[in-house]
């Protein structure tokens, strides 16, 4: 055995559900809580649902150990029973004495009534759990909800826990099980551990174990989380089978590699690593990428090398000073023989783009700019611009605290410019103009009539807004009559709820994430415990988990 190798009182990854091993990871401590819930209130029927292996069944007996002492428990692992089988079993279970020959669904249900009213005036609480409750017939089920119509005026007698997988949310969608759905007054869906939560439950199990030091290194931890996806039940099995080969080879501390290796004996051929170069989704996806790359790189080159070739012939410069000037960071200003042109641009803050040297180069460039600005065509981009900050502040007048443009800015055409292209910027401006008056506009009537008062002599940045407080979300049946006319039709037909927001439904069949899109114009908005939030046509309403519309 490994142990006295690593040091381990006991075995740490044993698959048994040994409450003293029972990670309380913050899914697995509000499944307890759900549970407890359903157990302090008056209600039928409590569920519980998660994959397989992820410790539904660790759960329930930790729940057991942690009952009061007035309460008798009927425990069944096997429900895969008819209807008298499992009374036959609750009586068992709870040590009711009848006769084994000839017991009818009559005579063992007056058994078990008479034994609930005996423990009620005793106070004694009584509870039946059902493990791996997918398995039961939907008739079975039926006559569970039966055994606990037998109540007094403020509580049930009988109180019922199921525990399956997701099936069971989808065993009670049926039509004629809808009574006992909506007896079931807590439910929770156990998600998966993620990467970090599955290195506490390895140390947390190597802990009770006596082990305190690092066994698992964390390209080990990392590899464990890949290949289990968060199961507790397959995180036991590959962590027993790694320390089993650790030991084989001597190695003191579990490796990556060890983890690869005990995957194959371990969880078989099904959970092999498979190269992600290999996967079909993803050889398509790099073909695509590469392809794409290298259609923009030729299209660059070629856009590039026609761009320096109509500079060159219609500035009429040299190569070798128009590579020179397109390679430069930074755009050099227009010298002495330019200043009579800049001055003249200066009213809308245009800045010079083509580094000159003397006067004759300068012309030839104005010219050319003018050319490209008659012909629609500039292949080295002119840098125009002004701050319209600067320009509101010295052609606006304060009026409430807000900036009014009180004259428009006008463009004058000076030497070198052509008329289309002033026109161009002329607009431009205007546009920019528009956008900034539109966005104080928005701004100014976000702000509350009785906050427009009280500002004075401030910024709009510099206000409060007035806090609004959120609608309260309306059940379906209280929305406008449109709504309901044309809202498509909806079956929710699982709901998984995770405070973590990794919960889903399943609805007309596709399971949705929050978020996501259901149909036109239908937004599932928020998942929580017990209804679903959804929003339709910008209108939010609410609707029951597993409901139909």
């Amino acid at each position: 055995m490994y142990t006295a190798f690593f040091a381990l009182s006991d075995l740490p990854f044993s698959i048994a559900p040994d409450p003293e091993y029972l990670f309380m990871s913050d899914r697995h401590r509000e499944a307890l809580a759900h549970l407890t819930y359903g157990l302090g209130t008056t209600g039928g029927f409590v569920l519980l649902t998660g994959e397989v292996g992820t410790g539904k069944t660790t759960i329930s007996r930790c729940l057991m150990a942690q009952l009061p002492e007035n309460t008798q428990t009927a425990f069944i692992l096997n429900p895969t029973l008819s209807s008298q089988e499992l009374l036959a079993t609750i009586c068992d279970e709870l040590k009711i004495r009848y006769r084994k020959t000839g017991a009818t669904l009559k005579t063992l249900t007056d058994k078990i009534q008479e034994k609930l009213l005996k423990n009620h005036r005793e106070n004694i609480n009584t509870l039946l759990i059902i493990d791996e409750a997918q398995h039961l017939q939907p008739e079975v089920l039926e006559q569970l909800r039966l055994l606990t119509n037998l109540e007094t005026n403020t509580k049930k007698l009988l109180q019922v826990i199921l525990i399956g997988q997701p099936e069971l949310q989808q065993l009670l969608q049926r039509r004629d099980l809808r009574q006992l759905a909506q007896r079931i007054t807590a439910r929770y869906h156990l998600m998966p551990l993620n990467k970090q939560e599955v290195a506490q439950y390895i140390q947390h199990r190597l802990s009770v174990a006596d082990c305190y030091r690092v066994v698992f290194n964390k390209k080990a931890v990392a590899m464990i989380h890949q290949l289990s996806q968060g199961i507790p039940r397959l995180i036991n099995l590959l962590c027993d089978r790694s320390l089993w080969l650790a030991y084989g080879e001597s190695q003191s501390v579990v490796n990556k590699k060890t983890v690869i290796k005990a995957s194959t004996e371990a969880l078989g051929e099904e959970y092999n690593l498979i190269p992600w170069w290999l996967t079909p989704v993803k050889i398509a996806a790099t073909l695509v990428f590469t392809i794409s790359l290298v259609a923009a790189g030729m299209w660059w080159g070629e856009h590039k090398e026609f761009s320096l070739n109509n500079i060159i012939a219609n500035n009429k410069v040299s190569p070798q000073k128009t590579i020179a000037n397109a390679n430069k960071d930074k755009v050099k200003p227009i010298k002495e023989s330019t200043k009579v042109a800049n001055n003249a641009l200066a009213t809308a803050k245009i800045a010079p783009s083509v580094s000159q040297k003397n006067t004759d180069e300068n012309k030839v460039k104005l010219k050319a700019i003018d050319k490209f600005s008659q012909n629609s065509v500039v292949e080295q981009p002119l840098v125009l611009g002004y701050k319209s900050n600067e320009y509101k502040a010295s052609h606006s007048i304060k009026n409430n605290n807000t900036d009014k443009l009180n004259k428009p800015f006008i463009l004058k055409a000076t030497q070198g410019v052509s008329n289309k292209l002033l026109k161009t910027f002329q607009h431009a401006v205007n546009e920019t103009l528009e956008n900034d008056t539109k966005s104080n506009t928005t701004l100014e009537s976000s702000f509350s009539a009785t906050e427009q008062a009280s500002v004075d002599n401030k910024s709009l940045t510099q206000s409060k807004l007035q806090p609004i407080k959120p609608a309260a979300i309306r059940p379906l049946s209280q929305m406008p009559q449109w709504l309901q006319q044309d809202l498509p039709t909806l079956k929710f037909e699982m709901h998984i709820y995770a405070s973590d927001g990794q919960g889903w439904v399943r609805v007309n069949g596709k399971d949705v994430h929050e978020g996501e899109k259901i149909a036109k114009n239908l937004v599932l908005e928020k998942i929580e415990p017990q209804q679903v939030i959804l929003n339709f046509r910008g209108e939010n309403f609410s609707m029951p988990a597993l409901s139909s519309w």
